[in-house]
């Protein structure tokens, strides 16, 4: 799933549904392709569109499902225009229970009050969410139950055999070479420009589990760079991969590569999901510094770029054991479900 919030919602729901006297459904639109059961998660994939005229089968669904609790998730890759935020007010007008997770400071100009219309808990999974959203939003908020609950890594952990990992690095390299890789989201405050400097630098190979969208001026000007630093044959775009793949790929590199631009923070969970393959992860932070043994992480300095090829020279191949980020999952749900229970019992 390409929307790191949508796969958010999928690991969630599904660990949700494996607790007791649970059901969950997922109200989502077509492109989720029809409805569904998917791990114990019915998925309605009914919505054709994020227009206002939605609401009236969003409405609808509500009404025949009555669910005790509607749990909204902002933002998405597939919302868009004013419709998303007016989820909370039909929700008061049907008299249900309303929680909210922010992923990130959700506004909207002043429209985004309607967001707090009848909310009975926020969740967000950044700690600094709510400090960084106007004072006016901030009022508003001032009945509602906050509630901190950070993300876990969306990827499965991948095992591999010293065979597996050979067959799949000498797919790019050979022998004695350094693989690296970096998968997410391209733009600005990822830090890509630096992570070419460290193939131009250092000879590694490095590959990119990302989309490069041919009308997007930013991903085109990467793409231009990559040529005039002659660095092409360095580098091998894989697009977007399923997650098994994706999970291969990194426990099989040397060193999975975050730069970014103004350092990592709790909520990268991109960061959860390479060291739970138990590969070496160089990152960067303005909080923490230096190589986390226990953890296998070096957090360099925001835009040293020496300091990152130095650690990637120092760390690169090392491994701890893999560790499935199940028991982070189910830690997630129970704190929800907890949540769930209080406002059903009030």
């Amino acid at each position: 799933m390409k929307c790191g919030v949508g796969t958010y919602t999928q690991k969630l729901a599904m660990t949700l549904a494996e607790s007791r006297n649970v059901k969950v459904t997922v109200l989502t639109d077509e492109r989720a392709s029809e409805a569904m059961e998917r791990n114990g998660v019915e998925v309605l994939s009914v919505i054709r569109g994020w227009r206002v005229t939605e609401l009236i089968y969003i409405a609808k669904y509500v009404m025949q499902s009555n669910p005790d609790i509607v749990h909204i998730q902002y933002p998405a890759q597939g919302y868009s225009g004013r419709m998303p935020i007016l989820i909370p007010l039909l929700m008061c007008l049907l008299c249900k229970h309303c929680v909210q997770t922010w992923h990130e400071p959700v506004f909207n100009g002043r429209a985004s009050l309607l967001l707090t219309v009848g909310l009975k808990v926020l969740i967000t999974v950044r700690e600094e969410i709510i400090t960084s959203i106007p004072k006016f939003i901030q009022r508003a908020l001032r009945g509602t139950r906050l509630a901190w609950i950070p993300a876990a890594s969306m990827l499965p952990t991948v095992i591999l055999s010293n065979e597996e990992r050979s067959k799949i690095r000498h797919h790019y390299i050979p022998d004695n070479e350094v693989l690296l890789s970096y998968y997410g989201f391209v733009a600005p405050l990822k830090g890509i420009e630096m992570l070419f400097e460290i193939v131009a630098k250092t000879k590694a190979h490095l590959l990119m589990a990302c989309d490069f969208q041919p009308d997007d001026d930013y991903h085109k000007s990467l793409l231009d760079k990559i040529k005039t630093m002659g660095i092409e044959s360095y580098i091998t775009i894989m697009g977007f991969l399923p997650e098994v793949q994706l999970a291969s790929i990194l426990a099989a590199s040397d060193a999975v590569v975050f730069p970014f631009r103004d350092g990592a923070g709790p909520w990268n969970t991109s960061i959860d999901g390479a060291i739970a393959q138990g590969t070496f992860v160089l990152t960067t932070s303005l909080m923490a510094s230096g190589y986390s043994k226990e953890r296998n992480v070096y957090f360099a300095k925001p835009g040293n770029v020496e300091e990152m090829i130095l650690s990637i020279q120092t760390y690169a191949g090392c491994r701890i054991p893999s560790k499935p980020p199940i028991s982070e999952w189910r830690n997630i749900a129970d704190q929800h479900l907890s949540i769930y229970k209080q406002l059903i019992t009030a």
